[in-house]
């Protein structure tokens, strides 16, 4: 896949990773290792069974499954995605997962195609830190919901995320990834805004919280794999070589007894008037 096909992808460019499969298995590991707390989330932000659900940025649609699980057969998720490698995939996992009320297509959420009113929950899931264009893509999520239509953005910042015991390397390492991310287009800070940016939006009822997801949830192994390690594809060839040190470092001091992780989910939660 080119430059050019993913051109609106933002910083994230699944198919052009040094090591692809790894990748999406951290997506898959992503997408389950903190389930019971998703759901909660979606349950607090109004998901209910039967609503029509546009999951924008599906990825592998490991996500979309469960939400169409979450809704009931009387329910639809349709899933939409700019990597068509990534839809491939999608549609392996509904096979997999034996769910019907879902559906997946290419899709780009600064040209949405969907009919205007047409879904009751919009949920943007670690979308939001790879757009460029926040705003717009805002503007067209806002065309397809409903009236009285709920968006449900979850992202991350930056700010929140914690490691024990002190490290350097860690700290420089989120930095320059961050900073990395920054130069693709991304925004690694974005929890923190997400508040302001549905507001001007013109979404009502706007809300955000922050769940803490810690190693002790999830196990420090996973909590570096899922939320820290896989930066590296942020950087140009030649800072992944200088970062090598660094997460040599981080790795030995996570092997302490008392190691311990966490990062902060922003939920974002906004009407449609």
């Amino acid at each position: 896949m080119t430059d050019d096909t993913l051109a609106d992808a933002g910083s994230y460019k699944f198919g052009q990773f040094e090591k692809n499969a790894e990748e999406l298995e951290r997506l898959k590991l992503q997408a389950t290792i903190a389930l019971d707390t998703e759901k909660k989330a979606w349950e607090t932000a109004g998901l209910q069974p039967g609503m029509q659900v546009l999951d924008i940025a599906c990825g592998p649609g490991f996500t979309a499954c469960e939400l169409a699980k979450f809704i009931g057969e009387t329910g639809r998720v349709t899933g939409v995605d700019i990597n068509e490698e990534l839809i491939a995939v999608a549609h392996q996992a509904k096979a997999s997962e034996g769910v019907e009320n879902v559906a997946f297509s290419s899709g780009n959420v600064y040209e949405l195609t969907l009919p205007e009113n047409s879904f009751d929950f919009v949920y943007a899931r670690f979308v939001f830190q790879h757009l460029e264009k926040p705003q717009l893509a805002l503007k067209n999520i806002l065309k397809v919901l409903k009236p009285g239509g709920v968006l449900c953005v979850l992202d991350i910042d930056d700010n929140w995320t914690s490691f024990a015991p002190e490290s350097d390397a860690f700290v420089k390492f989120i930095r320059n990834a961050g900073a990395g991310q920054k130069r693709k287009g991304g925004n690694r800070l974005i929890g923190s805004q997400l508040f302001g940016l549905l507001s001007d939006a013109g979404f009502s009822n706007v809300s955000t919280r922050i769940h803490p997801i810690t190693s002790e949830e999830i196990g420090l192994r996973y909590f570096l794999g899922v939320a820290v390690l896989f930066r590296m594809e942020f950087l140009s060839k030649l800072q992944k070589l200088l970062a090598l040190p660094q997460l040599r470092k981080i790795k030995k001091a996570a092997e302490a007894p008392n190691a311990w992780g966490s990062v902060g989910v922003f939920v974002s939660t906004g009407t449609k008037v």
